[in-house]
């Protein structure tokens, strides 16, 4: 199950309770086998990562294995929900890439949030309603891995919301040109 949450403790209980009946069949299924153990697992520690700056929100995303998880890419939709007219819109910013020292765990963070930025046509008074304004910029489509948390740092303020992308596996030959 695929689980996006903006605390280090959520589900860690059902990940527990699932490790625990892990263990347990595990036992009887294969002598010597080992369950992996929540408190030491990558995927659910964030003691390495730091902590969220003031003014900032950690969310964390654990990821669903996948068979061939080279295949796929996920986009990282960072907005928040303002009041908007039939203009498009959109913030202006960039995700970039970190290293936890001595770890060698990448996480991201965004800062330096500009806007909101919009077109500029006449609007009817109707078409205002509140809706999801994403950040546009470089850095937002990173590499699938379920091994490890997808740690994302943003201004408060601001949600988290992801996509995957996976690629075809219908391929096309090109011809050489001359």
């Amino acid at each position: 199950m695929t689980e996006i949450s903006r605390s280090p403790g959520a589900g860690l209980f059902l990940r527990r309770l699932l490790a625990v009946a892990g263990l347990g069949l595990g036992a009887m299924f294969a002598a010597g086998s080992v369950a992996a153990n929540p408190a030491t697992d990558p995927a659910t520690d964030l003691k390495p990562f730091p902590a969220p700056q003031a003014g900032q929100t950690r969310y964390v995303l654990n990821l669903e294995s996948r068979p061939l998880e080279e295949d796929y890419e996920v986009q990282l939709i960072v907005g928040k929900t303002i009041p908007t007219d039939c203009n498009r819109q959109w913030f202006m910013g960039s995700l970039s890439e970190e290293t936890v020292q001595g770890w060698g765990y990448g996480y991201y963070v965004l800062n330096d949030v500009k806007g909101p930025a919009s077109t500029l046509m006449g609007c009817p008074e109707e078409s205002r309603k509140d809706r999801f304004v994403s950040v546009q910029g470089e850095g937002f489509k990173v590499r699938y891995n379920s091994r490890l948390p997808l740690v994302v740092y943003v201004p408060e303020g601001f949600q988290l919301r992801y996509r995957l992308w996976r690629a075809s596996d219908e391929t096309w030959e090109v011809s050489a040109a001359d």
